[in-house]
C-alpha cells in the first residue's frame, strides 16, 4: 500500500491488488488509461480528467490535472515505517558533509559557498559509469565549503561539499 498526499490535504491510501484499486479501503469505481509514461486519462463519474506528471523529484511530483497543478508526495510502506520511527528526519539533520557515493567525474556544481539550501535542492552532477547522477541536499543548511571543482575526478566517499 502507498500513501499519496496532495498539497497540504490529508493522505489518501492507495492499494492495487487482484481485486482492483482501492482508495482509503473503498473500491475505485473509475478507470485509468495510460497515454504515455507521464500522461494518463482518468474516467470517473461521467467525467474525464487528464493527468500529466509535470515534474518528478524522487517521490515528490507536480501533477497537472486538467488545468490545475498540484504538488503530490508518494510514500511506500518503508517510508511510512521510517516516519513512524522518526528516522526520516534523523539522517537529514545529522549530515554535515556530502560525500561521493561512487567514483566519477564532477560535471556541474549547482551551488556556491554561502548558499542556503533546503532538503532536496540539487547540489551537483556526478558522472559515473556513463550516467549522470544528481546529488541533492539531505537537509536544510548553508554551504560552508566546496571541496571539488568541475571536471575533477573523485573517489568513493571523498568529501564534496561541507555544510555549516
Amino acid at each position: 500500500m502507498i500513501e499519496v498526499q496532495v498539497g497540504e490535504s490529508k493522505k489518501i491510501s492507495v492499494e492495487n491488488n487482484k481485486e482492483g484499486v482501492f482508495l482509503n479501503n473503498k473500491p475505485f469505481d473509475g478507470e485509468i488509461k495510460r497515454i504515455s509514461d507521464d500522461s494518463f486519462k482518468v474516467y470517473k463519474s461521467n467525467k474525464i480528467f487528464r493527468v500529466d506528471i509535470v515534474e518528478r523529484d524522487g517521490k515528490a511530483m507536480k501533477l497537472k490535472i486538467n488545468d490545475h497543478v498540484m504538488d503530490v508526495l508518494v510514500t511506500d510502506h518503508i517510508d511510512q515505517i521510517l516516519s513512524k520511527l522518526g528516522m526520516d528526519t534523523i539522517a537529514a539533520t545529522a549530515v554535515q558533509d556530502i560525500k561521493a557515493p561512487m567514483p566519477g567525474s564532477i560535471l556541474n556544481i549547482l551551488v556556491n559557498e554561502g548558499d542556503e539550501v533546503t532538503q532536496g535542492d540539487k547540489l551537483l552532477v556526478l558522472e559515473a559509469m556513463k550516467m549522470e547522477n544528481v546529488i541533492k541536499s539531505p537537509g536544510d543548511g548553508k554551504v560552508n565549503k566546496i571541496h571539488i571543482s568541475e571536471k575533477e575526478n573523485v573517489e568513493k566517499n571523498q568529501v564534496l561539499i561541507s555544510f555549516e
